[in-house]
């Protein structure tokens, strides 16, 4: 495997790599707010091309700029649960990691009892929990992070997991943590995880579409309330601009579609919500494709590589989940892709943030299987 510079290795000896998913977008300090027609100065770009070829071409590029991705270099020794559990939002088991100069698949090494900075699962009240740390960019910031992601990867709900407990190993199943996810509940908290976990499990084998359940503190919860809740919540002023929320509402309202069911009750909101941030990320795309720095709710740009990456890895995530198939094939979702696919190219010799770089390369790999189908082998080798 070639050895291309670590994710957020500069950033992560002075403890900034995680900073694109602790705070808000628009942070940087060199930020341009425009109009959302006005020029900024940047070039625009071209109309992309059509037909057989060009689509080949594109296929390709995306190909290319998702192996560059996961050609970086993360280390036990150097990053930490937070960097590396993004690694496993795009690349799943088959991220690489390095301990003790060899190579390993890093989430079956951190399924398999092993610890390293920012990794601390312990027993909750009825299943298995994770250390939250607040706003951390080395441990869980927020509430069900860690499984929101897993399962953002397909983590299988019976997946063993061995958690290290004070030296001593426990074996679980993921099943475990998003019951305690369930039991933890309560109004009005921060639940973009957690809605993103437990839609993505729903079925027989754990929550049906309309299946309830009681939280620790006696209320009765079901998904479309906690969607509803989420939706309340807005986008503004919600993590990295809102993207991880919006995703989270996107796969409960694929579910729901998926059930064939109505879009009535709380989920009116939900998909009022989805659908006019989805119009909102293409009202304020930047001339040269890739979108605003502050997403979904103003148009601004910044010269920085990371941050673009960032606001448009983001952004792209959402939308390549989200969209029906023609706005998936549109001229501006294709500018949008082949901008990041740009400056991923661009940036491969020098560290990048782990959360909106790999959220950018999920939001390709998405892109890539729904508008031409999986490669025949996905792997971050």
């Amino acid at each position: 495997m070639s050895r291309l510079p670590l994710v957020g290795s500069v950033a992560a000896a002075l403890g900034l790599c995680g900073l694109g998913l602790a705070i808000l977008a628009g942070c940087e300090e060199d930020v341009t707010l425009v109009p959302p027609s006005a020029s900024t100065g940047s070039a625009a770009a071209p109309a992309p091309k059509t037909g057989p070829a060009a689509e080949a071409a594109l296929m390709a590029r995306i190909d290319g700029a998702i192996k560059i991705t996961g050609d970086r270099v993360l280390k036990k020794d150097v990053n930490n649960a937070w960097q590396v559990i993004h690694g496993i939002i795009a690349y799943g088991p088959d991220l690489n990691m390095e301990v003790d100069g060899e190579d390993v698949k890093a989430l079956p090494w951190l399924f398999s009892g092993n610890v390293m900075n920012g990794w601390e699962l312990r027993p909750g009240e009825k299943g298995l929990d994770a250390k939250l740390e607040p706003g951390s960019s080395e441990a869980q910031g927020h509430p069900d992070q860690w499984i929101g992601y897993f399962a953002c990867c397909g983590v299988k709900i019976d997946e063993p997991i061995i958690a290290n407990i004070n030296g001593e190993k426990r074996t679980y199943k993921f099943r475990d943590m998003l019951v305690e996810a369930q039991w933890k509940l309560y109004d009005n908290m921060e639940a973009t995880w957690t809605l993103m976990a437990l839609a993505s499990y729903v079925g027989p084998d754990f929550l049906p579409i309309d299946g309830t359940w009681t939280a620790k503190d006696g209320e009765v919860w079901s998904l479309e309330r906690l969607a509803a809740m989420e939706a309340d919540a807005g986008v503004e002023g919600a993590a990295c601009g809102g993207a991880h929320r919006l995703y989270a509402l996107a796969i409960a309202v694929d579910q729901r579609r998926k059930a064939g069911l109505s879009m009535i009750g709380g989920w009116v909101k939900v998909e009022e919500v989805l659908n006019k941030s989805i119009a909102d990320a293409f009202r304020f795309q930047q001339p040269d494709g890739g979108f605003s720095n502050d997403r979904f709710v103003r148009s601004s740009i910044t010269p920085d590589i990371d941050a673009r990456i960032d606001s448009t890895g983001h952004v792209l995530e959402v939308l390549a989940y989200a969209v029906d198939d023609n706005e998936l094939k549109s001229a501006r979702m294709t500018r949008a892709v082949e901008f990041l696919c740009k400056k991923i190219e661009d940036s491969k010799s020098i560290p990048i943030g782990c959360g909106g770089l790999y959220h950018g390369a999920h939001g390709l790999m998405l892109y890539r299987e729904r508008r031409f189908g999986k490669p025949e082998t996905a792997s971050a080798e």
